[in-house]
């Protein structure tokens, strides 16, 4: 039955960790594809949890066929280094989000974690060793997620731009599974940690190691996170055949997205220019355009005119036959 349970926890420990590797290396070749660097971070992000896998494994293997005492399920091995770890990994996260939905102020980007490591190290340092040191320990990593997750949705609400709330609304899926899964995640801390009192006797059971340090919530989160990288990948190096999608195949838009944000960098497209660009992509004319975008009718020939000029193309047609070959 031991070697049966290690076995479970051998291989669940192994798949996570190549899914983590697959999508860090999926990202880093849509970067090469693309030089977006909005990949950078997300490649950071699976890397780094994958080295926090490698630690936890480390550990699971190094304490093969010790007992477990009550003191050692409520430690923390390395917190220090878990810490500036965990740190690195939400920092990613947050990094992609900011990249993703523009927001520019360094301060903005760099304030939460050095809040996250300031609260760390404080929890470290000031609360005795327990159940509810080891409780908020982990669980202010939940409270990153849950900063993400507000401060994308503040955005979402304030927005005046519909084409940038339509942007977001296509990942609403994605934000609703992942603030569950953050729920999912701060329920079985509390139950793991604060309400299952593991005796102070001796515990031989191999599966009080594995649990430990372990949150299967959160791992299936990165798994799901892990899925979508590799099929964004997917579909991104799909898009460099020759012939291009068409605008009335039911995923058209999610193919401009994929693509859109380094051709617009590459040649130093506004935002502006950029949401008409988006449009004339969706093969809108010049009316339809000023309509979505209320604006008028010669601001939107001034910004075409603008994008043709940088992107040394003559007509629309031309424009868009460069950003699919691009």
């Amino acid at each position: 039955m031991r070697i049966s349970m290690e076995a479970a926890f051998y291989f669940y420990t192994i798949v996570v960790m190549f899914l983590c590797i697959a999508a860090a290396v999926s990202s880093a070749s849509s970067y090469l594809v693309t030089h977006n660097h909005l990949y950078l971070p997300i490649v950071m992000f699976f890397f780094l949890y994958f080295v926090d896998l490698m630690f936890i494994f480390q550990n699971e293997y190094f304490n093969r066929g010790e007992v477990l005492t009550q003191q050692m399920f409520y430690g923390i091995n390395y917190p220090f280094a878990k810490t500036l770890l965990a740190a690195g990994i939400l920092e990613s996260l947050w990094l992609t989000v900011c990249t993703y939905i523009g927001t520019t102020k360094l301060a903005l980007k760099v304030i939460p974690a050095v809040v996250f490591v300031a609260t760390g190290c404080a929890i470290i340092v000031l609360m005795p060793e327990g159940a509810w040191r080891q409780w908020c320990f982990y669980s202010i990593r939940e409270a990153f997620l849950i900063w993400v997750l507000a401060y994308t949705l503040a955005r979402y609400l304030r927005a005046q731009k519909l084409s940038f709330r339509t942007r977001l609304l296509r990942h609403r899926a994605l934000f609703v599974a992942t603030a569950v899964l953050c729920l999912c995640i701060t329920v079985e801390n509390t139950i793991m940690i604060l309400m299952w009192n593991p005796s102070d006797q001796i515990m031989p059971s191999v599966a009080v190691l594995h649990i430990s340090e372990r949150n299967f919530s959160e791992n299936i989160l990165i798994a799901a996170f892990a899925l979508l990288a590799l099929r964004h990948g997917l579909d991104l190096l799909r898009l460099r055949r020759t012939n291009p999608p068409h605008a009335d195949q039911p995923d058209y838009e999610q193919h401009i997205e994929l693509i859109l944000d380094s051709y617009c960098e590459k040649h130093r497209i506004t935002n502006r220019e950029r949401d008409v660009l988006r449009l004339i992509l969706m093969e809108k004319d010049y009316q339809n355009v000023a309509t979505e975008l209320q604006l008028a009718v010669g601001t939107v020939k001034s910004h075409t005119h603008n994008i043709l000029q940088k992107t040394d193309q003559k007509t629309r047609k031309d424009l868009i036959r460069d950003v699919w070959q691009s």
